[in-house]
C-alpha cells in the first residue's frame, strides 16, 4: 500500500515540476536584488529621503560597512543590477522587498579573514544568537537559534533563495540544511533575519532566516582551494587523531547574455564517534568504562560508535540567462552524494579473546547491547538531486516579479548495517557479527516548491509611499522510510528477506498567499503590515512494525500485530500577521519594534516517523499522527546605534510565546534503560530576553577589529495539563508538573567575543571566544548529569586564525578551533582541538593584474614597524 502511495506522490512531484519548467526557476538572490544603480525610468530608493539605514543587526563586519561595496577588489563605477550587495553594504534583498527583521550581514571578506572555512556553516560560527553542531564533517549541522534550541524545522537557511533546509523532518539525520549545495569558494555574503516577522517566510522562520548569496561572474574565474583538518580527539577511551581533506574547484564566465558557474567539491573525512554504547546494566566487564547515565543511574560503557570514514562529492552547474537588461532566467543543478563506512571501536577483552564476551553467565552482554554494536557497523550511502527553475525580473520601477521551483529527490539512500554482534560460543570463540541486518532506505523521499512573487511601488498618487509585494507558494513533501531484514547486510537490499521491520511513510502539503505593505509615512518613519494565509494537510500517513527475534532473520509476534496503520489524516488553515514600525531620528540612530504570529507545522517525520531501539523484539514504535500546528506570537525591539562610518551597537529586546509547542522529549523504553524521543505538544512556552551585539573597526590601532554579542534567554514551560511521569521508572518522572521548568534545548547564556587585526593588507590574524550555558533535553529537566554521551553541556571554545595574502593569485591559512581541546557534548561530542590549513589559487576574481601565477606584487617580509599605527576617538562618532 505505502508503495502505492509513494508512486502517486512522485508522480504528481514530477507533472507538477514538467508542467512548470516553462515558467519558474530558481531563485538567485545576487541575480534578482535591486541596486542603486538606478537610471532611466528606475525608480529610487525608498528610503532615500531620509537616512540610510543600515541592517538593523551588527553591518557587514569588514570596513565595507562604510560606503563602500562588500567586496574587496576596487568596485567598478556602477554596481552591477544583479549585485547583492547596496553600495553602503546592506543587503540588496532586504531593500528590494521591503523587509522589516533585524538583520547582521557578514561578507567574504569577514569569512576570509576571520574563520576557518572548511565547508558553508562554518561561515556562522561567530554569528550574533546562532550555533551550529558540527556532526561528521559538517554533512549534519544543526542551526540553533537565539529563541530555540537544536531544531532544523524552526529556521530556513537559503542558498541564492533555493531553499536548502529539509523541512521534511526536525531532526540532525534527516532534517539538517543541505549544506553541501554551498560551496566556501562561492559565498559572497550570508545575511540572517531574526524572528518571523516578513509575510513572505512560512511559519519555520519562527527562529530566523539564513541567507547565503553567491556569485555569477562577470568574466573568467577560476578558483582552487586545498584544505586539511586534524582533530586531536580523546574522550572516553576513544583515542583517535582524525584528519580530513577537502578539495574545491569553481569556474565560471560571461559570455554576453549568458553565465555560468560550476563548483566542485570533493571531502575525505575522519570523524569522531558520536555515540557510545552501553551495557544495559551496571557490571564490572573487562575494559568498560564506568560512568552515570544523565538521570545519575550507574552504567557500564563498552564501546564507542559511529567512527566514521566519509567521502563527499558535491557537484553544482548554475546557468544563467538575461532575457532583457531586466529579467533574468537562471537555473540550477545540484548533486550530494555521500558515501560513509563506520564501525564501533570495541573496549571489552578476555583471556580468551572473546570479544563480544560469553553467550551466557553474568558477564553476558544483553541483546540491546549486541544490537548497539551490530547497528554501529555500517555502511550508509546516499545521493540527493536538487533541480531548480527561476525567472525574475529587477527593474526598480513600478512592477517587479519573481517565479521560482525546486525539487529535492532521493534516487538512491541506503544505510546497511549488520543485526547484532555475536558472542562467543564453542563453535565460534571469536565471536564477530551476524550476517544478517538491516537495511535503511530513504530512497523515494522528495520535495517540491513553488513560489511566485511580485512587488509594486506606485510612482505618484495615494499609494505613491507604498511598497505592495505579494505572493503564493506551494509545496509538497513525501518521506518513503521502510527498514528491510536483509540475510547478508554488507549487500543490501539484493539480499532481502522480503519482509520490512518497519515502515513509514506520509505526505504533507501547504498552500498559501501572503501580502506586505511597506509604507513610509515620512522621511524617518516606515510602518510595515502583512498577512500570510496558509493551508495545510497531512495525508498517506502509513507505518506498520514487527518484531524480530534475536538473529535478526524471522519476524516475531502474530499477524495481528504486524497490520500496518493508516494514520489519521489532518487539515489546518491559518493565519498569521505580521506588523513593524521603524524610526530613524537622524543618520546615527535606527528603532525597530517588530510584532508577527508565526504557525510552524509538523513536518512528515515529526507526525509518522519511527524509533528502532535495541531489544529482545528489536523494535519499539511512537510516531505522533496527531500533532497540531505550533503558533508562536514573537516581538521584539531593537535599537541600533552606529559609532562611526565602521561600527555599530544592538540592543534586542525579544518575546516569543508558544503554544502547542512541538517539542522532542526524551523518554525511556518501558523496563529498560533504553532512551526513545517522542513528539509531544507542550500547551505553552515562553522565550523571553536580549540580546547584545557590536562591531568596531579600528579600535585604538589601525586594522584592529572588535567583534562579540551576549544572548539572554528566560525560556519556561508556562503550562502542560497532559504531562504524565513514566510510572515504575524512579528515573524519569522527578514532578508531576512540568510547569516553571526550562524548555529543553535552550541555553539561558551565551556569548562570543573575538578580535581580527589586519595590519596591512596581506595579513590578517583573528582569535575569538564562544561560550555557551548548558541546557536540558526532558521537560522535567531531570537530566543531571554532565560531560558524558547524552548531556547537553555548557561550553567555551577559544579559535584562532592567521591568513596571509602573497598576491593576487595565491593566499594561505592557518588556525585552530577550539584551542583549548574544551571536551563537551550536545548529546554526540562535539569535536574537539582541530588543526586546520589551506591554500588557495585564484584568477579572474581580483583587479585583472596580469600573470598566471605571479603578478609582479607579491608580498615581502612583513613590516612590523608599519603595523601598529594608533588611531583616536574620532572615528566613534
Amino acid at each position: 500500500m505505502y508503495r502505492h502511495h509513494l508512486l502517486r506522490g512522485v508522480s504528481a512531484g514530477a507533472l507538477t515540476i514538467v508542467a512548470l519548467s516553462q515558467l519558474a526557476e530558481p531563485a538567485f538572490a545576487q541575480q534578482n536584488l535591486p541596486t542603486i544603480d538606478v537610471g532611466g525610468q528606475r525608480r529610487a530608493a525608498r528610503n532615500a529621503a531620509g537616512p540610510a539605514r543600515q541592517p538593523s543587526g551588527v553591518p557587514v563586519a569588514s570596513p565595507s560597512t562604510a560606503a563602500a561595496p562588500v567586496s574587496s577588489p576596487a568596485p567598478s563605477p556602477v554596481v552591477s543590477r544583479w549585485s547583492p550587495t547596496l553600495p553602503d553594504g546592506r543587503p540588496a534583498f532586504v531593500e528590494r522587498w521591503q523587509l522589516p527583521n533585524t538583520v547582521y550581514s557578514i561578507d567574504k571578506k569577514y569569512i576570509r579573514d576571520r574563520v576557518n572555512i572548511v565547508d558553508g556553516q562554518d561561515a556562522l560560527k561567530y554569528t550574533p544568537g546562532i550555533f551550529v553542531r558540527k556532526l561528521r564533517g559538517g554533512n549534519e549541522g544543526m542551526v540553533q537559534t537565539r529563541t530555540w534550541g537544536l531544531a532544523s524545522a524552526r529556521s530556513m537557511v537559503f542558498v541564492d533563495d533555493l531553499l536548502i533546509s529539509q523541512l521534511i523532518s526536525n531532526g540532525h539525520t534527516d532534517g539538517q540544511p543541505r549544506w553541501g549545495l554551498i560551496s566556501p569558494e562561492e559565498i559572497e555574503r550570508v545575511d540572517v533575519l531574526y524572528g518571523p516577522f516578513a509575510a513572505q517566510y512560512a511559519g519555520n522562520s519562527i527562529g530566523g532566516v539564513i541567507k547565503y548569496t553567491t556569485r555569477m561572474p562577470e568574466k573568467l574565474e577560476v578558483t582552487a582551494k586545498q584544505t586539511v583538518a586534524v582533530q586531536d580527539f580523546a574522550w572516553w577511551g576513544a583515542n583517535l587523531t582524525l584528519p580530513t581533506t577537502t578539495t574545491a574547484l569553481t569556474i565560471g564566465d560571461k559570455i554576453g547574455n549568458f553565465s555560468y558557474f560550476v563548483a566542485l567539491n570533493y571531502a575525505w573525512n575522519n570523524n569522531q564517534p558520536i555515540s557510545f554504547i552501553n551495557a544495559g546494566r551496571f557490571y564490572p566487564f573487562p575494559g568498560a568504562i564506568f560512568s552515570q547515565n544523565v538521570y545519575g543511574s550507574p552504567q557500564s560503557i563498552v564501546g564507542a560508535g559511529s567512527i566514521s570514514e566519509e567521502n563527499f562529492i558535491n557537484g553544482k552547474v548554475k546557468l544563467a540567462y538575461d532575457i532583457t537588461p531586466d529579467i533574468r532566467a537562471t537555473y540550477t543543478l545540484g548533486v550530494f552524494n555521500s558515501d560513509r563506512v563506520s564501525a564501533p571501536l570495541n573496549y571489552l577483552s578476555g583471556g580468551r579473546n572473546e570479544i563480544f564476551g560469553p553467550a551466557t553467565g553474568p558477564a553476558a552482554l544483553p541483546a540491546t547491547t549486541l544490537q548497539g554494536f551490530g547497528a554501529a557497523n555500517l555502511r550508509y550511502q546516499e545521493t540527493i538531486l536538487t533541480n531548480a527553475l527561476a525567472v525574475r525580473s529587477n527593474t526598480g520601477g513600478l512592477f517587479d516579479f519573481e517565479l521560482s521551483a525546486s525539487h529535492f529527490t532521493y534516487p538512491y539512500s541506503s544505510s546497511r548495517s549488520a543485526w547484532s554482534a555475536s558472542p562467543s560460543t564453542t563453535a565460534a570463540p571469536f565471536g564477530g557479527y551476524t550476517a544478517t541486518g538491516r537495511d535503511t532506505i530513504f530512497t523515494g523521499t522528495y520535495w517540491t516548491l513553488l513560489d511566485l512573487k511580485g512587488i509594486v511601488r506606485p510612482p505618484s498618487g495615494i499609494l505613491q509611499n507604498h511598497d505592495i509585494s505579494f505572493g503564493l507558494h506551494g509545496d509538497q513533501y513525501h518521506s518513503n522510510n521502510p527498514v528491510w531484514l536483509t540475510t547478508n547486510w554488507t549487500a543490501g537490499m539484493q539480499t532481502s528477506l522480503g519482509v520490512a521491520q518497519s515502515i513509514a511513510s506520509g505526505t504533507t502539503r501547504t498552500q498559501a498567499l501572503w501580502v506586505q505593505d511597506a509604507i513610509k509615512l515620512r522621511p524617518d518613519l516606515k510602518f510595515t503590515v502583512g498577512v500570510r494565509g496558509e493551508h495545510w494537510q497531512a495525508s498517506d500517513g502509513y507505518n506498520q512494525q514487527s518484531g524480530v527475534n534475536a538473529t535478526g532473520n524471522a519476524l516475531t509476534g502474530t499477524a495481528a500485530t504486524r497490520l500496518p496503520i493508516y494514520q489519521p489524516n489532518q487539515y489546518s488553515t491559518r493565519f498569521s500577521p505580521k506588523g513593524s514600525l521603524e524610526w530613524t531620528p537622524d543618520d546615527k540612530w535606527t528603532i525597530v519594534g517588530n510584532i508577527g504570529l508565526a504557525n510552524r507545522f509538523p513536518t512528515v517525520r515529526e507526525l509518522y516517523n519511527l524509533t528502532a531501539t535495541p531489544g529482545a523484539t528489536g523494535f519499539v514504535t511512537n510516531p505522533s499522527p496527531n500533532l497540531r500546528p505550533e503558533v508562536s506570537l514573537s516581538k521584539e525591539l531593537a535599537i541600533t546605534r552606529k559609532l562611526g562610518p565602521d561600527g555599530s551597537v544592538r540592543l534586542s529586546l525579544f518575546d516569543d510565546e508558544v503554544r502547542s509547542a512541538i517539542i522532542s522529549n526524551a523518554t525511556f523504553v518501558p523496563g529498560t534503560l533504553i532512551q526513545a524521543n517522542a513528539n509531544i505538544n507542550v500547551d505553552r512556552i515562553r522565550n523571553s530576553g536580549f540580546e547584545i551585539a557590536g562591531q568596531k573597526d579600528n579600535v585604538f590601532l589601525k586594522g584592529l577589529e572588535l567583534f562579540g554579542s551576549v544572548d539572554f534567554v528566560n525560556s519556561r514551560i508556562i503550562s502542560f495539563a497532559n504531562f504524565q511521569p513514566t510510572p515504575g521508572n524512579f528515573e524519569f518522572p522527578w514532578a508531576t508538573s512540568v510547569a516553571g521548568k526550562n524548555v529543553p534545548g535552550v541555553p539561558k547564556w551565551r556569548w562570543n567575543f573575538g578580535a581580527t587585526f589586519r595590519p596591512d593588507d596581506n595579513w590578517a590574524f583573528t582569535a575569538a571566544m564562544r561560550w555557551q550555558d548548558r541546557i536540558w533535553r526532558t521537560v522535567a529537566n531531570n537530566d543531571i548529569v554532565h560531560g558524558i554521551f547524552g548531556s547537553s553541556d555548557r561550553f567555551f571554545l577559544v579559535d584562532i586564525k592567521a591568513h596571509y595574502k602573497y598576491n593576487e593569485r595565491w593566499s594561505f591559512d592557518a588556525g585552530i578551533d577550539n584551542v583549548n581541546n574544551y571536551k563537551f557534548a550536545l548529546f554526540h561530542p562535539f569535536p574537539q582541538r582541530t588543526f586546520i590549513f589551506s591554500a588557495k589559487y585564484e584568477y579572474g576574481t581580483g583587479k585583472g593584474v596580469p600573470g598566471l601565477f605571479f603578478t609582479g606584487n607579491e608580498a615581502g617580509l612583513p613590516r612590523l614597524s608599519e603595523w601598529f599605527q594608533p588611531v583616536g576617538f574620532s572615528n566613534w562618532n
